[in-house]
């Protein structure tokens, strides 16, 4: 009897799945009108909830983002290199999409945290001012918009500077 308790339970908890998460999916929404799956979908978005390990993305990332090129407007920063540090000194470069993602896949670098964060364009060189702890979906704390809980999005530039390159056909 205790064998087949042990089957229907964990029959139902594989079933339930993690209900946190799945809410955590559901609030992201539907993909936008004719972007696929893929490395140009969902820019500004915290790409690991999807990509964290727990699906439903296929690809686990550690760490991943947007780069903006100015705080004010949706227009991405492409091509810039987004370099990354961990505590024990392990690092990583990526570069940035024509949609201004970045990511990096957990299999080929784990970081041990804090991480520490720079991005390149050009002569360009700019070091975020404090470490991540911890949350590799940078969407985490750079949302759209500074709130009490985010300090808005990732971006390099104050608005009408000029930026060298950084851009996609």
């Amino acid at each position: 009897m205790s064998r087949a308790f042990a089957l229907i339970s964990t029959a139902l908890l594989v079933a339930c799945g993690d209900p946190v998460h799945t809410d955590a999916v559901d609030a992201l929404g539907p993909e936008a009108h004719g972007v696929e799956p893929g490395p140009l979908h969902r820019p500004g978005q915290p790409c690991l909830v999807c990509h964290g390990g727990k699906g439903p993305g296929n690809l686990e990332f550690s760490v991943a983002g947007t780069v903006y090129k100015y705080a004010d407007s949706n227009e991405p920063l492409a091509n810039a290199i987004v370099k990354l540090v961990d505590q024990s000194g392990p690092s990583t470069i990526v570069g940035t999409n024509c949609v201004g993602n970045f990511f990096v896949q957990r299999t080929d670098f784990d970081p041990v945290f804090p991480l520490w964060t720079r991005i390149q364009l050009g002569s360009l060189d700019i070091e975020m001012s404090t470490p991540v702890f911890g949350k590799g979906s940078c969407a985490h704390c750079h949302q759209d918009s500074p709130t009490e809980s985010s300090v808005g999005r990732i971006y390099v530039a104050p608005p009408g500077a000029e930026l060298p390159g950084g851009s996609c056909p």
